[in-house]
């Protein structure tokens, strides 16, 4: 598995997420948790300048980092 990334932060880079359908790992900015990959959902489903929808679940974009591994 590659370790090289992309870390998703404007909104044309989750555009062309959502629209490629690239899976997100989602990590933890904070807490205990900080660092840790909370999740390998899916395809993006909904942004806005706060909060990311993945897997019908919303992520706040403050709280988190969006991440698609690159090939």
């Amino acid at each position: 598995m590659s370790n090289i990334y992309k870390v998703l932060k404007t909104d044309s880079e989750f555009l062309t997420a959502a629209l490629k359908q690239s899976k997100v790992d989602i990590l933890e900015r904070r807490g205990d948790l900080a660092d840790c990959t909370i999740d390998c959902e899916g395809p993006i489903q909904k942004w806005s300048p706060v909060s990311v929808k993945i897997a019908d679940a919303y992520y706040m974009k403050n709280e988190f980092e969006f991440r698609i591994v690159l090939a």
